[in-house]
């Protein structure tokens, strides 16, 4: 009795924390805070690509990068840092991610993402549209497990 308590609280607080995810956006001046709603709130990009990180093609739909980023206040930063869940870190030059049209993908093949499936939350870009991002160099890029972003 006592272990089929404690699988449904697992279960409940497991559902918990996927049901609200959030991605929290600072800047020198503000901090911002979305949840999934919100995020499915903007217009949605869809983007149906390869990627060395699962096998076969895959539908991502999420907001373009650049929407989620005004949202917090874009203005006069010039460097990005994206961070996973775990601490998993990329800093870049602003401009050169910004012309990747990547978006923060909240569902793969129409269903919202759990950490388990590499979500909540996943910086993709269009590889099968723009071979020249299927590198290395790129990938850096596809953080996955996605829980903030800074702008300096």
């Amino acid at each position: 009795m006592l272990r089929l308590i404690f699988t449904a609280f697992l279960a409940t607080f497991a559902m918990a924390l996927q049901a609200a995810p959030k991605l929290t956006i600072t800047t020198d001046a503000d901090t911002v805070v979305l949840d999934r709603n919100q995020l499915e709130a903007f217009p949605q990009t869809t983007i149906t690509t390869t990627s060395p990180y699962y096998e076969g093609t895959a539908e991502f739909s999420g907001p373009s990068l650049k929407r989620v980023l005004e949202s917090a206040g874009l203005s006069g930063q010039s460097r990005i840092t994206f961070q996973a869940l775990n601490d998993y870190q990329v800093d870049a030059d602003l401009d050169e991610v910004m012309g990747l049209d990547a978006i923060v993908a909240t569902r793969m093949n129409g269903k919202p993402m759990s950490v388990r499936n590499r979500g909540p939350f996943w910086v993709m870009l269009p590889l099968s549209d723009r071979p020249e991002l299927d590198s290395e160099e790129y990938h850096r890029f596809m953080v996955w497990q996605l829980n903030r972003i800074g702008l300096q």
